[in-house]
């Protein structure tokens, strides 16, 4: 019923950030020649081979969304219909009623699309991190490495996480070594940001306030000083959408990041339990978040940005509640 509103124009949402879906139907039906990634290119294929449909894409990727993007997360957590049933279904539900991911998927926008994308490249990447087959481990592991070459072609930043997330999930973490790590981040992005190395991301999210469209949290990153700070609120703001600007924001919070945060510090305090693919997902957590929180000021666009985030909290949480579970019943097993 609330894709039939919205596809009449009885219904208008918006998220602000602007909607790239009528640009990239120009592209696919041969408008525009302009491609701004990978996304347009495989539509102006479909177009060319004649199985280009605005209409049977937008069902297509509200099937990926309703279907296939909740059983691949939930199942990346370690949840099974007959095992952990009472998880699986929470876990469910939780990826269906996730209103931004819907919303994108009411029309030809890359984001759905994307989400899949990653989705599998954590599929494989998990295999391989737990692949005890030296074979298997570089088979699945060159196979991640190119789904995120893929994901560069959609998202830079998005396939740079991933890429070196791939490289990185070995280091070791412990509520002391996680309070160290925060210390050395901060330290790195301040240093990184005097130097000059963050000025590309700085510059682009000036472009927001300068431009006089959306949402903004108004931050100067141009006073290095000051960076950490602006840093901070920057991801209090956005990350955590604690900037209120709309009603429509308020629900936001109450659906979409109220589980986030609360999740976010369980999987903190059980962080102990975090193994190979955990690890992956909290330093990708970390490499995308850094680059996005910087770069963007415009809160409407990270509502989609953040997704990734959210996504790798909420398999977390539901991998590590999984173990916490098998761990108390091999224990009481045991002292029986």
């Amino acid at each position: 019923m609330f894709l039939i509103l919205v596809q009449n124009s009885l219904l208008n949402l918006s998220f602000g950030g602007g909607s790239d879906a009528n640009y990239y139907n120009s592209y696919a039906e041969g408008s525009i020649n302009v491609a701004v990634n990978i996304w347009a290119v495989i539509l102006r294929h479909l177009n060319d081979v004649g199985l280009y449909s605005r209409d049977v894409i937008t069902y297509l990727l509200i099937f990926l969304n309703m279907l296939v993007i909740p059983v691949l997360a939930t199942r990346l957590s370690g949840l099974k219909l007959n095992n952990y049933q009472k998880y699986y279904f929470y876990s469910f539900l939780i990826y269906l009623a996730y209103p931004t991911i819907y919303f994108y998927s009411l029309d030809v926008f890359r984001d759905v699309f994307m989400v899949f994308i990653f989705l599998l490249g954590c599929v494989v990447a998990k295999k391989s991190m737990h692949s005890n087959n030296p074979l298997s481990f570089m088979i699945y592991f060159s196979i991640s490495i190119l789904v995120g070459f893929f994901l560069l072609a959609l998202r830079p930043y998005l396939g740079y996480a991933f890429l070196i997330s791939l490289f990185l999930w070995k280091i070791k973490f412990t509520k002391k070594r996680i309070v160290f790590l925060a210390i050395l981040y901060f330290l790195a992005l301040f240093v990184l940001n005097y130097i000059g190395a963050l000025d590309a991301l700085t510059e682009y999210r000036s472009g927001f306030e300068e431009a006089g469209g959306g949402s903004t949290l108004g931050l100067n990153f141009s006073n290095p000083v000051l960076f950490i700070p602006n840093f901070i609120l920057s991801t209090l703001g956005q990350l955590f959408g604690l900037y209120i600007t709309n009603p429509l924001a308020v629900i936001l919070l109450l659906i979409e990041t109220l589980p986030f945060f609360f999740m976010f510090l369980y999987v903190l305090k059980e962080i102990k339990l975090a193994d190979s693919f955990v690890r992956f997902l909290i330093i990708f957590f970390v490499l995308y978040g850094s680059v996005w929180l910087i770069g963007n000021d415009n809160l409407g666009t990270a509502l989609r940005l953040r997704i990734y985030n959210y996504l790798a909290i909420y398999i977390s949480f539901f991998y590590i509640l999984r173990l916490k579970k098998l761990y108390s019943a091999t224990s009481e097993v045991v002292s029986k």
